[in-house]
């Protein structure tokens, strides 16, 4: 029973590191989320700021299309102007040219502030563009480090379940199954203390651990279920580092 005990606790050693090494593999790309967080949000921001962009040139086309329809009509009334023969075509053309003038003069100074502003969102965007362009940077250095790392766990976890099928091969199939089931679950083979399951922290019947240290059968703990040996009949305790040294003779 021995040989099986130590079988169990050898597939069990395989199984759990496993686990540490999958548990830190699935951890791995959740690294890069917040790099990738903020990133998708400045490219959200700079798609806005593009858009305004637009939409401001598509206005400032508009506008500089009327502005020089206006220019058109401003000389025609000038022209009208000076072709007045009365008093009063001479006055109602003079506010014509007045009108339009004032017209011309808020749709240009209007498109001076719309210009002066297309250069500061135009100088933000590049700005934004290069943050950005270092935060893809960034991520993808850090997917590149994340990317090594797997490969190394995945590496380790072929070295460490390289003998595992044949350690299960020489198990007992029913013990082999009772294993299975356990191990799902956290331990499946666990130390018995001083008569206390190490599983569930519960005290064994005294005549299951007396048949732990006959090591006659493999036993389950009654409480937890779990595949349960006594430790120190597996895993003896080291020998002291130094002998006791005998006591000097009285003088």
């Amino acid at each position: 029973m021995k040989d099986q005990l130590l079988l169990l606790l050898e597939l069990q050693t395989i199984d759990l590191k496993v686990r540490e090494l999958d548990t830190a593999r699935k951890a791995l790309p959740a690294r890069s989320a917040p790099l990738r967080n903020d990133l998708a949000k400045l490219e959200a921001m700079l798609d806005g700021e593009k858009q305004k962009l637009t939409d401001a040139e598509l206005w400032q086309r508009q506008q500089q299309a009327i502005l020089a329809r206006e220019q058109d009509l401003l000389r025609a009334a000038k022209s009208k102007l000076q072709g007045t023969r009365t008093g009063k075509e001479f006055h109602a053309a003079t506010r014509e040219v007045e009108f339009k003038r004032k017209s011309i003069n808020d749709r240009e100074g209007e498109l001076k502030k719309v210009t002066e502003a297309l250069g500061s969102s135009g100088a933000v965007i590049g700005e934004r563009d290069a943050a950005i362009q270092k935060l893809r940077d960034e991520l993808a250095a850090e997917e590149a480090r994340i990317a090594a790392q797997l490969e190394e766990l995945a590496q380790q976890v072929a070295v460490i379940t390289a003998g595992r099928d044949e350690v299960r091969a020489k198990i007992d199939k029913a013990w082999l199954k009772t294993y299975d089931a356990l191990i799902v679950r956290g331990v499946a083979v666990a130390p018995v203390i001083a008569g206390i399951c190490q599983g569930c922290r519960v005290r064994i019947l005294p005549q299951q651990n007396n048949k732990l240290a006959r090591l006659e059968t493999i036993e389950a703990c009654e409480r937890c279920g779990r595949i349960i040996y006594r430790k120190e009949m597996l895993e003896p305790p080291a020998a002291d580092a130094a002998p006791a040294t005998a006591d000097a003779p009285s003088a």
